[in-house]
């Protein structure tokens, strides 16, 4: 036993599950051109340990995931020039871009914007004003997909068959 009364001093604590989440699974890209929303909306997420950036347009969305790792978006779909769905619509065509899990924040919880979301490959749906733990609950369970989806990528190009 440790001085500090370790069982075992070689071996390091384990980060708690949510430090977990935010180190290893990565960034969320809050955008909204409210810069109140993106404010309360990177608050909330800070908080809880989770790694962000904020946007305040569409544009701005676009270059940010392509010159920074980002592992999920929080959209805003009511946005002046580009709206949210357009901005889906661009990262579904690029690359780099389409398997980033986009999480759609919305204050119109219509049917039209849902299908629209969803054949733009939007993973997720949030209804403003948005419930705090609903959406930890939508960015780790966003977080921990992607993670997933890495390991079994780094795992298929680790395998001497494939």
């Amino acid at each position: 036993m440790s001085p500090s009364g370790d069982q075992n001093p070689e071996r390091p604590a384990k980060p708690s599950p949510s430090m977990r989440r935010a180190t290893e699974f990565g960034t969320v890209l809050v955008v909204d051109d409210d810069p109140d929303a993106v404010e309360i909306l990177t608050r909330l997420l800070d908080a809880q340990k989770f790694s962000t950036v904020p946007a305040s347009s569409g544009p701005q969305c676009l270059e940010i995931v392509r010159t920074q790792p980002i592992d999920v978006i929080l959209l805003d779909v009511n946005m002046p020039g580009m709206d949210g769905l357009s901005v889906c619509a661009q990262l579904a065509r690029d690359e780099r871009t389409r398997s980033i899990p986009v999480i759609l924040v919305t204050a119109r919880d219509d049917h039209e914007t849902k299908v629209a979301g969803m054949r733009l490959g939007v993973s997720e749906f949030l209804a403003k004003p948005v419930n705090k733990s609903e959406l930890f609950a939508r960015v780790r369970g966003q977080l921990e997909m992607r993670a997933l989806a890495r390991q079994m990528d780094r795992a298929i190009s680790d395998d001497p068959k494939g």
